[in-house]
């Protein structure tokens, strides 16, 4: 197979994040790179991909044994590459880094997909209570209203995604945007995906290439809901296991929600958010990430 020519112009390193891998891992033609910010459907999306490629519903299809996460501080990443290399079938690959900082190339597949910002930080608040270490804590703390002004104030630095703030949210969704023209990186919205999963997958059948009837579209839709997504972790011997890094892997999906602010943030809050957001994103933008397509509550 003949090595791509990619370009990657950043190193970023933080606690869940080391970029060192990609000065070895070759990315291929046909692969598949799904690099969300955290807390915005990547696993969701993940399954959807891995199902379309194996052409037929597969239990966890997107979990770190099938599509693992690349760029991931706090696992051998030479292990990780070993897999993927040793694979014959076409590859999807995870990572939450921006588009700097991973191998960029005309020949694969990028996938972005984004959410609600307050949700995205109210989503990592719940995701970061349920872990067994203390790894994000540092991010929240306080009540709600002080861990929000920190992701509203909070910088973007060399950590990237980790710093889990409103500048690094800018900046990943830059990155993307800033390839977009070329064709090859696709943007997905969490409303979207919560609005209309058929037609949701069947863009991204159709972004691969992957031939899609009805009857399996139906059954991808069913297998990775949210409800039947969260109904398999319940009924997993790991849910509550001593080596799990959570203490409950089911809350990992907790609700699936949105709106996760109501009740949770004053009016003060939200107006600091908006003014945030227009101090960070374009007006069209920031229609986009607060509501997907349909661009409105």
């Amino acid at each position: 197979m003949a090595e791509l020519h990619t370009e990657r112009t950043r190193e970023y390193l933080g606690p869940v994040t080391n970029t060192d891998v990609w000065s070895w891992f070759k990315m291929r033609p046909d692969d598949v790179l799904v690099t969300t910010p955290p807390k915005c459907g990547t696993t969701w999306m993940l399954n959807i991909v891995m199902m379309l490629i194996h052409g037929k519903v597969v239990p966890d299809a997107g979990g770190w044994h099938s599509a693992p996460w690349v760029d991931c501080n706090f696992r051998d990443r030479r292990e990780i590459t070993d897999f993927l290399d040793g694979l014959t079938r076409r590859r999807c690959i995870k990572s939450h880094t921006p588009m700097d900082g991973v191998p960029y190339a005309p020949e694969p597949t990028y996938i972005v997909v984004y959410r609600h910002p307050v949700d995205m930080h109210f989503s990592m608040r719940s995701f970061a209570e349920n872990l067994k270490i203390n790894a994000f804590d540092h991010m929240f703390e306080g009540d709600d209203r002080a861990g929000f002004r920190r992701f509203l104030d909070g910088p973007s630095t060399e950590q990237g995604m980790d710093d889990m703030t409103l500048a690094s949210l800018a900046l990943h969704l830059g990155e993307a945007r800033a390839r977009e023209a070329n064709g090859n990186v696709h943007f997905f919205h969490y409303a979207d995906l919560t609005r209309d999963p058929a037609g949701q997958i069947t863009r991204v059948a159709g972004l691969l290439d992957i031939p899609l009837d009805p009857e399996l579209c139906a059954e991808i839709v069913e297998a990775t809901s949210f409800a039947s997504m969260r109904k398999a972790v319940e009924a997993s011997d790991m849910r509550f296991h001593k080596d799990a890094s959570m203490h409950d892997l089911a809350n990992f999906y907790a609700s699936g929600s949105s709106n996760k602010w109501e009740g949770r943030l004053t009016a003060e809050d939200m107006a600091a958010y908006d003014a945030r957001m227009a101090e960070l994103f374009a007006p069209e933008d920031i229609a986009w990430l607060n509501w997907g397509d349909r661009q409105a509550p």
